[in-house]
């Protein structure tokens, strides 16, 4: 059940990724960095509200040990009277961020952005009860219909010359998609009949979960709100798109973890079974995809530039080749929130957060008066600081060992090696500008590389493709079978 799972959360995030490369290098030859930069402001806005507007429900559906009707009432009744109330204050109060960085269209961007509200108490709380039940085919069709009418209205908007409002009404349409696929895989329209019978079972939990979601969320995005009063909104384009592409791993492969990781220990920690060897496979097997592509980007950084961005963003090319290792230290997190969410310990992660993110955007802060590289280069103790002391906690809560962790990690360093040396070779000989022949070739020799340090290493990852290989060849087998008997 958890691997077929995992296999359509892959397919979900891998679709999704195309469909985001393909609006980017259409778009990045339509745009300005300032106009881009123009609207990463806006959308760090509105997603810092809706950290307050989701309020937890999704993750309290899916670990609640026993979900009965009225309190998923009571928990959809929540998110419903949170969304409305938030999306109507954002809407009125756009003009103090529009003052606030002195741009008007700032406040047009936010107030288009709240129609989205409308539609997430429909949509939230359904694909929350599918994943709680594993059904990750339904929210694969709904994520993918979404994305897809994304990319459509995006991309046609800005070739129509909308600018930054093309990426703001895509996301609207979306959300709607999303709603519209929801109720349609999921039509119990029953959730939707309003009580707060059980809203102090649902409050104290979402506060603390919307703490830490709201401080993730902010962690990601001070950078660029800091960036766009002191640099200008083509600093925040630049740096937003060396982001972005640094993020592409997690959202090919990791971000189709999570999901599937948060309902899976929960019902381990129900179950009353140990949570040691589950998180350091999940260590394993994250940084063994994370760290060898993150490798391979900032080596690989001029191409990919080139040929995602086109030539106007050529400024990225250095950014991205500093964020990508900086990156590299984040590989825990994506485990922490699954972790202490399962085992009820989301109060502890956001004091945690607490402490940690006013240290990290201190140092943000301080390296924007040295420029764009200073602030790249600043994610690394920023990144170390915020990893370090939610990595410290969750030892003592789920009681690995410091030397089982190392040796999970030094699998995945050998493996990422593996898998850079090629392109690492043609970088030495002809320079970072490969051509695309040498980018390919580079890319090939990648590939080659990672399996063959997985199987060097005896990596963990390696029995997962090999069991992935091995049903795929009695399904096909199955297959032939069944055409041979009709005959």
């Amino acid at each position: 059940m958890v691997r077929r799972s995992f296999f359509f959360s892959f397919a979900d995030k891998s679709t999704g990724l195309v469909l985001t490369l393909a609006t980017m290098a259409v778009v990045s030859r339509l745009m300005t960095p300032a106009e881009v930069g123009l609207f990463m402001v806006a959308s760090s806005l509105v997603i810092l509200i809706e950290a307050f507007r989701d309020f937890g429900v999704a993750a309290f559906l899916i670990q609640e040990p026993e979900l009965t009707p009225d309190l998923t009432r009571s928990a959809v009744t929540v998110i419903g009277l949170m969304s409305l109330g938030l999306g109507l204050c954002m809407a009125l109060s756009a003009g103090l961020a529009a003052a606030l960085f002195e741009m008007p269209e700032l406040g047009e961007l936010i107030r288009i952005a709240a129609l989205g509200f409308l539609a997430a108490p429909i949509s939230n709380p359904l694909v929350a009860l599918m994943q709680r039940d594993m059904n990750f085919a339904a929210v694969a069709r709904i994520n993918i219909s979404a994305a897809a009418v994304n990319a459509a209205t995006t991309i046609t908007l800005a070739i129509l010359g909308f600018g930054a409002f093309s990426f703001v009404w895509g996301s609207v349409c979306a959300a709607a998609t999303s709603a519209l696929g929801a109720a349609i895989s999921r039509p119990e329209w029953w959730i939707f009949r309003p009580t707060l019978r059980h809203w102090r079972r649902v409050v104290p939990f979402g506060a603390w979960t919307t703490v830490v979601t709201l401080l993730g969320m902010l962690f990601e995005a001070m950078p660029r709100l800091i960036l766009g009063k002191a640099m200008g909104f083509g600093a925040v384009g630049l740096f937003t798109r060396s982001v972005s592409l640094t993020q592409m791993p997690d959202r090919l492969l990791l971000s189709a973890v999570q999901p599937v990781v948060l309902p899976a220990l929960s019902a381990q920690v129900r179950a009353k079974k140990g949570l040691v060897e589950p998180y350091l496979l999940g260590i394993s097997l994250i940084t063994a995809i994370q760290w060898p592509a993150l490798l391979c980007l900032a080596l690989l950084a001029d191409p990919i530039v080139r040929l995602l961005l086109g030539p106007q963003w050529l400024g990225v090319i250095p950014l991205v080749q500093v964020v990508s290792f900086a990156a590299m230290l984040l590989a825990p997190i994506y485990l922490a929130f699954p972790v202490l969410v399962a085992t009820g310990r989301v109060r502890q992660m956001a004091l945690l957060s607490l402490v940690a993110l006013p240290l990290s955007m201190a140092v943000i802060l301080v390296a924007t008066r040295f420029g764009l590289s200073a602030v790249a280069w600043s994610l690394f103790p920023a990144n170390a600081i915020h990893v370090g002391l939610i990595l410290v906690y969750i030892r003592r809560l789920v009681g690995f060992r410091w030397t089982q962790l190392g040796a999970a990690a030094l699998r995945s360093a050998v493996v990422a090696l593996c898998t850079g040396a090629t392109a690492g070779l043609l970088v030495a000989i002809h320079g970072v500008e490969l051509s695309l022949l040498q980018a390919g070739l580079a890319a090939a020799g990648a590939f080659a590389g990672w399996l063959g340090g997985l199987a060097l290493t005896g990596h963990p990852l390696a029995a997962e493709i090999s069991h992935l290989a091995s049903a795929r060849l009695r399904m096909q087998a199955r297959k032939v079978d069944g055409r041979v008997g009709v005959r």
